[in-house]
C-alpha cells in the first residue's frame, strides 16, 4: 500500500540528519559506515540534503531510536515502516487508524494515518517476555465486533507482531482478505486455512490453497487491551 509523505528536502533534511546524528551521539564516520557509503557523502548530505531515494527508509531506520517520523516531515500511513521506539524509559507504539472487524469484515482504505500511543517501557518488556517479538515491529490496532469474545472485545486495542507476514503457525491474525480486513484466529488445515472466531455464534470458514492468494496478513495479535466501560 502507498504512503502519502511530504517529508523534509534540501537543506531542511540536511539539518535533521545532522541533528539525529548528534541526538544518537555518533560520528559522521560510523553514520556512513552503517549506511555503506563514503564519509563524505555523509557530508554531503548534512549540506545539501541530497539523499538517494533508497538510502531513505533505512536512514529512518538507523535514527528510529531517537527520532520519529515527524522529525522528518513525515506522515506515517498504513504499511510505512516506521518502527516502535523506546527512549527515556517510554516505548512510543504507532497506532493505526483502522478498525479491524471481528466479525463480518471490513473495508480497508487504502490510505489510513496513525498517531502513537507512549506506554512504559516495563509494561512492553512484561508483554514481549519470551515472545522473540522485536519491540520495533509493534504496531496498535482498535477492534470493532464481538466475534473474538471472550478473547477480544469489541472496543479492544490489539498490539501486532508487524513482522509476521504469512501463516506459519496457529495463532490470532491481522489480515485482508479481498477487500476486507479481519482479525480472526487461524488454524493451518492439510489442504486450506481454518478461519474461526472465538464467539461460538459465528460459523468458521475455510481459504483454499488457490483463493490464499487474495490473503494478505498485516500482523499476529500478541496482547490485548480491554475496551470495557467501567
Amino acid at each position: 500500500m502507498q504512503s502519502n509523505k511530504a517529508m523534509l528536502t534540501g537543506k531542511e533534511l540536511g539539518a535533521a540528519i545532522e541533528s539525529a546524528r548528534l541526538k544518537k551521539g555518533v560520528s559522521k564516520v560510523t553514520l556512513a559506515r552503517a549506511m555503506d557509503v563514503k564519509p563524505p557523502s555523509v557530508q554531503d548530505w548534512i549540506n545539501h540534503g541530497r539523499v538517494a531515494k533508497s538510502r531513505l527508509n533505512a536512514l529512518f531506520q538507523y535514527f528510529s531510536d531517537v527520532v520519529g517520523p515527524e522529525h522528518w516531515g513525515v506522515r506515517e500511513e498504513w504499511g510505512f515502516g516506521v518502527p516502535a521506539r523506546a527512549v527515556d524509559g517510554m516505548v512510543t507504539i504507532p497506532q493505526f487508524d483502522l478498525k479491524a472487524a471481528a466479525g463480518p469484515g471490513r473495508y480497508l482504505e487504502t490510505q489510513l494515518r496513525v498517531g502513537a500511543v507512549q506506554v512504559c517501557q516495563d509494561i512492553v518488556s512484561r508483554i514481549l517476555r519470551n515472545s522473540g517479538v522485536a519491540l520495533t515491529s509493534l504496531a496498535l490496532v482498535t477492534v470493532a465486533g464481538d466475534s473474538m469474545e471472550p478473547t477480544i472485545n469489541d472496543g479492544d486495542i490489539v498490539v501486532i507482531d508487524r513482522s509476521v507476514q504469512s501463516i506459519e503457525r496457529d495463532g490470532v491474525y491481522l489480515f485482508t482478505f479481498g477487500d476486507e480486513t479481519f482479525i480472526k484466529r487461524i488454524q493451518r488445515m492439510p489442504k486450506a486455512l481454518s478461519i474461526n472466531s472465538d464467539n461460538g455464534l459465528y460459523k468458521c470458514w475455510e481459504i483454499s490453497p488457490e483463493e490464499a492468494t487474495g490473503l494478505h496478513v498485516h500482523g499476529r495479535v500478541i496482547w490485548a487491551w480491554l475496551g470495557k466501560q467501567i
